[in-house]
């Protein structure tokens, strides 16, 4: 019952709508931004609040879910008016499910998704993005990609993000577009393909994820 209430949408229940997923970017590293950065800010700026926006789709007839997860922490490195490196930690116990209107349902896809099937979140419950370098892109929807890795399960794996940054004396804000992951990279392998699944019960490997935070200067 459990892994059906993750691939097929309750009957009552709005089908999210996909959300438009940009390719892995490539970042542009001759380009400029549009104004010179003030090289008066320094600093570290702590992370205060963010998400991760997830979604999860039926493979056959993309059917699925979307949600959250919470933004536990984080640090930020600037230098010079540009960021240089940071980390964002996440909460996979917070892992939640906001299409269900069905609280019964809601709870059972909720602990699903925390188990051993998918995240594990007894055993593994935080994951960590941790990038070392920030460079200027060209996009319709960002201008900054993270270049880093996803520690997540106790697998730690390259991880580009494409962001729109905006950055000031006291204050900083990263939105991403949706990008790609693919679950199995991590060991999130049930009802993958790479399992032999029959298509009619598959779950996509992909899954669109978007990362939003903002941050404080550090006193």
């Amino acid at each position: 019952m459990l892994a059906l209430a993750f691939i097929s949408a309750c009957q009552n229940d709005p089908k999210p709508e996909a959300a438009a997923v940009v390719a892995t970017p490539q970042p542009d590293t001759t380009a400029q931004t549009t104004a010179a950065p003030d090289t008066s800010i320094n600093g570290v700026f702590t992370i205060t609040e963010g998400v991760v926006n997830w979604t999860g789709a039926h493979t056959l007839n993309k059917d699925g879910h979307e949600g959250t997860i919470t933004v536990e922490s984080g640090e930020i490195q600037v230098n010079q008016g540009l960021v240089k490196s940071g980390k964002v930690l996440l909460d996979m116990n917070s892992i939640a499910v906001t299409d269900i209107k069905d609280p019964g349902e809601r709870k059972d896809l909720e602990s699903h998704l925390k188990d051993a099937d998918f995240f594990e979140v007894n055993k593994y419950p935080k994951a960590e993005f941790v990038f070392e370098e920030a460079l200027s892109a060209k996009g319709d929807n960002f201008n900054t990609v993270l270049n880093g890795h996803l520690t997540m399960k106790g697998k730690k794996v390259p991880l580009t993000i494409p962001v729109s940054l905006t950055l000031s004396a006291k204050s900083l804000q990263a939105e991403s577009p949706a990008f790609p992951i693919n679950r199995t990279q991590w060991g999130v392998n049930f009802r993958s393909g790479i399992l032999g699944t029959t298509r009619d019960k598959m779950i996509d490997d992909t899954v669109p994820l978007i990362l939003k935070v903002a941050a404080k200067k550090k006193d």
